[in-house]
């Protein structure tokens, strides 16, 4: 029979192979991946046994050691300090309200007139220091105008009180030596002595004690007639009390 003829089909030696070759690459591909999965196993094992190893050997941290917190010091008492009590004070003169007035610590001549109602319109204000410190005690005359006559009634400025605070006042302080200036018979030299030695005379403030020292020297006592704020009354009263020597 001819070739051309033969009815039944022909097999291509590629055609009888390809299972074959489809089998061996399905194997080869599945013996990589089991490969790689050995591979990153063993890494995955090192790895883990690495950090173990690590964290055995690392040393161990030091101990947290509490302290107490530290005990304040005690805070120191002070002591009450003494709260200075209110002055009594006598207003008399060119005040609507004459009389006893009191006053609180370090008051002023200014706040004794105005406790006792202010100043009667004919009275001057400026015969008196208003801003002169007033101390227990004390008497706070503001002078009138006086219409002096012939009759024998009239009263005479001498005889009245002196303008301003007038009275014992507050003790003096001692000098740093421990004595004053006054002389050996108790008398205050008012060339020498300190302000709180003069505040000491009666009817001499801190203001009027100021203004005499600043206006030594002195020749006579009289000449303290010439510090704003004393007058003939006042020289009168501390002649007996000072001396220029």
């Amino acid at each position: 029979m001819s070739p051309e003829l033969d009815p039944r089909p022909t097999r291509s030696p590629v055609t009888e192979n390809a299972p074959r070759a489809a089998i061996d690459s399905n194997a080869a591909t599945a013996l990589r991946y089991m490969g790689l999965g050995f591979l990153l196993g063993f890494l995955l094992s090192a790895t883990i046994s690495g950090a173990l190893m690590w964290l055995l050997r690392r040393p161990s941290p030091p101990a947290i050691v509490l302290h107490p917190p530290p005990t304040p010091a005690p805070t120191p008492t002070l002591p009450p300090t003494a709260t200075p009590g209110p002055l009594l004070v006598f207003v008399s003169g060119g005040v609507r309200n004459p009389g006893l007035v009191e006053l609180p610590a370090g008051a002023r001549v200014g706040e004794a007139l105005a406790k006792a109602g202010g100043l009667l319109p004919d009275a001057d204000p400026a015969l008196v220091n208003q801003a002169e410190t007033v101390f227990d005690g004390a008497q706070i005359h503001v002078p009138l105008p006086q219409t002096v006559t012939g009759s024998s009634s009239a009263v005479s400025p001498a005889n009245q009180p002196q303008a301003g605070v007038s009275g014992d006042g507050p003790p003096a302080a001692a000098s740093p030596s421990g004595q004053g200036h006054s002389t050996a018979g108790g008398l205050v030299n008012i060339n020498t002595a300190s302000a709180e030695e003069l505040t000491s005379l009666p009817g001499i403030g801190t203001v009027k004690a100021d203004a005499i020292i600043a206006s030594r020297p002195y020749d006579s006592v009289d000449d303290l007639e010439r510090v704003t704020g004393i007058g003939p009354g006042t020289v009168e009263k501390l002649t007996p009390l000072v001396t220029t020597k």
